[in-house]
């Protein structure tokens, strides 16, 4: 019976000098932040840095877009993916892949920790919204052939028939995107290749403004094969700069910076003599820039609907879903119209597919038509007689057809707009064309929607939808009902009553005898003027000081309340989760000297020691009462109680704890990866700690000599 006696407690002996030892000389550190660590992290072939999205423009009508990573030693890696990828230009990313040519392939892309906590953005430009805006002159070495007189009128001319920057966004946003800004340079610049992330590094040390987009501009060089290229953004991200080589026409000088709001191109769609397919990827041809309608493709037109729906200059009721059947009054995109219907979105029977214009390999989706009405208006949407690309010669309806709007979202390709395709409503004919004629239609091939206009003058049209396949009400932009057809012009708010026409003037009596002079009436009192109701005394507190609360104080889950007076009990374990363990009393059976009470109640998640109360005493001691307890290993880490509630005051948006109770063994708490680091000094408490655990053991040694 002794001899298992000094057994036990010299195996328990040596479990405390090493806890012992582990406490003094190898504390946990903790890296905040490590738990959102990228997988792979310790890939010695990962590289990290700034992710890019890049478009470029050409003069022969096409494009090209692709991804680079600028690193911190100032290196742009052209980057490649199988898939699109999750980033977005301005994030933070680690990619692990292999290099092919020129080229990384990717095969992990990882957002880092300071991506995944940017700043957040507004859903949407306030309304009116003020950018800022440079154009750069760079001078390559031959002088820049724009003076800062021209780039002024370029850029921001209040002159109708300039028709500057400035001015094309202040109309297509119908006043609520506008910008200003500065012609800064020349500066000197000298590449032997079209090195625009060595000009961009170069350049920006030296200016002295602050401006959220810059746009580059030099002469023509033969070493960039491109007219335009800009860094891709988004509306709730946009990005930031944009070159032009040697031209600051219409298209190029509103397109670039398009690109950087999220804004991709309007192209035309072919398919043979039909006006539209239900195979699209393999039975029409997308011409790239083909619609003339749009900056965004190839003309000195205001944007489309879709593009001012995902810029969200559209609202309300100005665009309309239609998943089934109705009549609806069309108004003049050009024109402002809150409350008016600039645009029917009317769903496919089904979801088609098409080749991505700038990746042949992906295909894109093709979910909805989308109608509008174009007039004459503005400075930019004037009538022509031209057939080239696009007829345009009075009030027209086009049809396009286009993903759904995207969402404002901050990561992925889904952030931006996608290609319009614009359909010809006369297939046969060389130039597209709209409905411009009572009676036309145009049929979806699938025996959806068939759109038919009914009327059409230069203040509005009448569409009627008629869809066997579809059903349901219309809604607005916001998630409204529209009462159908919605107002006949740009701002009513209605159709309203006739106005009702006063009544017959009454004839005047006869002239009544002259009476006495009568008495003044009473003076009428002064009718009191309502104040407004009392001011309330006591403000509401403002909503931006107000800090979470927290929920009740953690107390790490149940108290740990030592356990049990164990008798004769094994080694005292850290029990389950905080319950303190069940006490061991130490020696044999315990009938003598108080059962170890475990110590204070281990709080905030610490349980009770438990099981090293009274760890060695003899038989029958019991040891004094658990003054180990004051930091007992008690099951690990509180699990962190009920999850705790988050506040409404999103002001602030700190998530509350609620009773933080004993986090599991098991239990990842994530923003702190815990490593056991041996260079890393203990705290104060934990050397004391250790220092006792290391007695007790030297004391169990004696015991066990004696014995």
């Amino acid at each position: 019976m002794g001899r298992n006696v000094v057994l036990h407690s010299r195996a328990r002996g040596k479990c405390l000098g090493a806890f012992a030892i582990f406490v003094m000389i190898g504390p946990a550190v903790c890296s905040p932040g490590a738990g959102n660590q990228p997988a792979n992290a310790s890939d010695p072939s990962a590289l990290q840095g700034e992710f890019v999205t890049y478009v470029a423009d050409f003069e022969d009508g096409h494009s090209s877009r692709w991804h680079a990573l600028r690193t911190a030693d100032g290196r742009e890696i052209p980057l490649e993916f199988d898939a699109p990828p999750t980033a977005v230009t301005g994030m933070q990313v680690q990619v692990h892949g292999a290099t092919i040519g020129e080229k990384l392939h990717v095969s992990q892309l990882d957002l880092l920790p300071s991506a995944a906590r940017m700043k957040a953005e507004p859903d949407l430009y306030a309304a009116p919204a003020q950018d800022t805006y440079a154009l750069v002159l760079v001078d390559l070495g031959s002088g820049v052939d724009k003076t800062a007189a021209q780039g002024q009128t370029y850029m921001f001319s209040t002159t109708a028939t300039d028709k500057s920057f400035a001015s094309y966004y202040n109309e297509v946003s119908y006043g609520k995107y506008t910008v200003s800004g500065d012609i800064i340079g020349p500066f000197s610049f000298t590449m032997t290749t079209c090195d625009t992330s060595g000009m961009y590094k170069a350049i920006e040390p030296q200016i002295t403004g602050t401006y959220n987009h810059l746009i580059y501009y030099f002469n023509k060089s033969s070493l960039c094969d491109w007219g335009g290229l800009g860094e891709e953004g988004s509306i709730s991200r946009p990005a930031k700069r944009t070159w032009m080589n040697g031209s600051l026409s219409c298209v190029v000088l509103m397109q670039e910076p398009g690109h950087n709001l999220g804004l991709m191109h309007a192209n035309t769609i072919k398919c043979g003599t039909a006006s539209f397919s239900t195979t699209p990827a393999t039975s029409c041809t997308i011409t790239e820039y083909g619609s003339t309608m749009s900056t965004m493709g190839g003309g000195c037109k205001q944007f489309n609907a879709y593009e001012r729906w995902y810029m969200q200059w559209l609202t309300g009721c100005n665009g309309v879903r239609v998943p089934g059947s109705g009549t609806f009054s069309l108004l003049p995109l050009e024109t402002s119209c809150p409350g008016g219907v600039q645009v029917l979105q009317v769903p496919f029977p089904a979801t088609l597919v098409v080749n991505d214009p700038q990746a042949t390999t992906t295909n894109v989706n093709l979910k909805n038509y989308y109608v509008e009405l174009r007039t004459a208006g503005g400075i930019f949407d004037a009538y022509s007689t031209s057939t080239r690309g696009v007829t345009f010669s009075g009030p027209t309806v086009f049809i396009y057809v286009s993903d759904d709007v995207h969402p404002p979202a901050t990561t992925g390709r889904g952030t931006s707009s996608v290609w319009t395709e614009l359909i010809n409503t006369t297939p046969s004919g060389t130039s597209y064309t709209g409905l411009t004629a009572a009676g036309q239609s145009f049929a979806d091939p699938a025996g959806g929607p068939t759109i038919t206009l009914q009327s059409i003058s230069a203040t509005g049209a009448t569409i009627v939808v008629s869809n066997p396949l579809g059903s349901g009400a219309s809604s607005c932009i916001d998630g409204t009902a529209l009462a159908e057809p919605g107002p006949t012009s740009c701002g009513a708010t209605g159709t309203g009553g006739i106005p009702g026409t006063g009544g017959s003037s009454g004839t005047g009596g006869a002239a009544g005898a002259t009476g006495a002079g009568g008495t003044g009436g009473a003076t009428p009192t002064t009718t009191i003027v309502g104040t407004g109701g009392s001011r309330d005394a006591s403000p509401g507190t403002d909503a931006s000081t107000i800090r979470d609360v927290g929920g009740p104080g953690a107390t790490g889950g149940a108290t740990g309340g030592g356990g049990t007076a164990a008798a004769g009990g094994t080694g005292g374990r850290a029990g389950a989760s905080g319950s303190g363990g069940n006490v061991g009393s130490g020696g044999s059976a315990g009938s003598g000297g108080k059962a170890g009470s475990g110590g204070s109640a281990g709080s905030g998640g610490n349980a009770g020691s438990g099981g090293f109360a009274a760890a060695g005493g003899s038989a029958g001691s019991g040891g004094s009462a658990g003054s180990a307890g004051s930091r007992g290993t008690g099951g690990a880490s509180g699990s962190g109680g009920s999850g705790g509630t988050q506040s409404s005051d999103t002001s602030v948006g700190s998530d509350q704890g609620g009773s933080t109770g004993t986090t599991s063994p098991r239990s990842t708490v994530t923003g702190c990866n815990c490593r056991l680091d041996a260079g890393q000094a203990s705290s104060p408490a934990a050397t004391w700690f250790g220092l006792a655990m290391a007695a007790l053991f030297v004391a169990l040694q004696r015991r066990r000599r004696r014995r």
